[in-house]
């Protein structure tokens, strides 16, 4: 089953750190990614009538948005079904609730406004997993671990980080693109392919998504990894998708290159220089997140922010970095 999403997801001096080479396999392939968290996800409020009156559950009962819902009448609930079981197994006018807000546990009663033994009214809009598409970065057919995006994945109705329970990379196809202008950058327009698992999420922070890949692409190649002391400032390529699932390489040009001991999701600046790429998306788009930057044969980093002000700007993470995070997955492991 297909579905179709508008990506959301893109967006000092110090003694450099080396670090030996990696054998990676560049990505550049285009991604839908499902992340469930530890409960449902209150994306927000509606006001309801009780007797006349206007009742709201983030101003009378003090639940917000970006709340964690995580047990109601002392029952676990993770999918929305789980909830719905607890409002039909009640008839009382009002549930206690669970919840977690930035990381603390907290308790609210909830009222129950209902017009029928199996209509009801919340107040509350929530969901249980958030969907998104980006770029793989890389794999590491030693470890058997991916890294893509090279920034957190934040979910957009609540504007934060989506704290990993269980997670799916699946296929992605990219059908459009809306190009990106000078203060409003443009994104990639993809089909998510449920039915096409290719990997598990395990790690969500600043620095991108980790996990365990299931399968590697056709005719995968690997390259050394470069640590941030092999950048320079000069040519280099960036891999992504701009049509269907095919990865091109396309030429920028790496303007900057700051020297950094500890981990920081804007290492390089670089300019896009290809005019394919400039043609067909202005220069950096949403969804681009994740891209592997090239240079000399080796894989250095990962595009991660585009300069909205100037598009045909963008940031990128070191790849040592990224490496770094996807080696908690497989210690973890």
């Amino acid at each position: 089953i297909f579905k179709r999403f508008l990506v959301i997801a893109l967006f000092v001096v110090l003694a450099p750190l080396v670090v030996s080479a990696r054998e990676l396999i560049p990505g550049g392939q285009n991604i839908g990614m499902e992340i469930r968290t530890n409960g449902l996800i209150i994306s927000g409020t509606y006001d309801v009538k009780l007797n006349g009156k206007t009742y709201n559950p983030a101003t009378d009962s003090d639940i917000q948005k970006g709340d964690i819902l995580y047990k109601a009448e002392g029952r676990e609930v993770r999918v929305v079904s789980d909830l719905v079981d607890v409002l039909k197994s009640t008839n009382k006018e009002s549930i206690t609730l669970n919840l977690l807000r930035n990381d603390k546990e907290i308790v609210r009663n909830l009222k129950i406004i209902r017009s029928s033994p199996t209509n009801w009214k919340t107040g509350l809009f929530i969901k249980e997993r958030v969907l998104g598409i980006g770029t793989i970065t890389f794999y590491d057919p030693e470890t058997n671990t991916y890294g893509a995006l090279g920034h957190e994945v934040i979910d957009s109705s609540t504007s934060r980080i989506v704290d990993v329970a269980s997670g799916s990379i699946f296929a992605s196809k990219v059908i459009g693109i809306k190009k990106s202008q000078n203060g409003k950058p443009g994104e990639k327009i993809a089909e998510l392919n449920e039915s096409k698992k290719l990997g598990t999420i395990v790690i969500n922070n600043r620095f991108g998504i980790y996990g365990n890949y299931l399968s590697l692409p056709e005719n995968a190649v690997t390259i050394p990894s470069g640590s941030q002391e092999d950048v320079v400032t000069g040519p280099a390529e960036i891999w992504t998708v701009i049509n269907g699932n095919k990865v091109e390489k396309y030429q920028i040009e790496i303007i900057t290159v700051r020297k950094q001991s500890k981990p920081d999701v804007k290492g390089m600046t670089f300019k896009v220089t290809d005019e394919r790429l400039l043609n067909q998306t202005n220069g950096i788009i949403q969804g681009m997140s994740g891209s592997p930057i090239i240079q000399n044969g080796k894989l250095i980093g990962a595009v991660t922010h585009v300069l909205v002000d100037q598009v045909s700007v963008g940031h990128g993470i070191y790849i040592e970095w990224m490496l770094m995070e996807a080696d908690k997955v497989f210690v973890g492991g």
